[in-house]
């Protein structure tokens, strides 16, 4: 790996970071939806906070994947799971059912990739509470 993609993959951590351990203010069991920056709003992802379902979904055929993360801090851990949807525009979005404690804060980021290893790209990123 050549010293700039380390730089720049360790630039984005430290953003995802940052974001993730961020103060935000939030109410209790809120769900969380963001969509993507691009001007087509090509992806979207949503926390629903009843029963902890994260989603990513491929919103335009347009060669790009849906890339999400959802973080949260517990007592245990810090937290930021990933979620695609690879398969396609307007096919099944990308879904998982988390575990995560009531009244946890949670950070919800979607943005665009060219490809498993492309570059985020058109990334935004919202907040709620489990």
């Amino acid at each position: 790996m050549t010293l700039r993609v380390k730089t720049v993959m360790g630039a984005l951590l430290a953003g995802a970071t940052a974001v993730l351990f961020a103060a935000g203010p939030a109410a209790a069991g809120t769900d969380v939806y963001v969509d993507t920056t691009d001007p087509f709003n090509g992806g979207a992802a949503g926390f629903v906070a009843e029963g902890e379902i994260f989603t990513v979904c491929d919103n335009r055929a347009d060669g790009m994947r849906a890339s999400g993360h959802i973080g949260w801090i517990d007592s245990k851990a810090s937290h930021w799971v990933p979620l695609e949807d690879a398969d396609g525009a307007n096919n099944s979005c990308g879904r998982k059912n988390l575990s995560i404690g009531e009244g946890i804060t949670v950070t919800v980021e979607i943005c665009l990739k060219d490809g498993a290893n492309g570059t985020p790209k058109y990334c935004a990123t919202k907040r709620g509470t489990a």
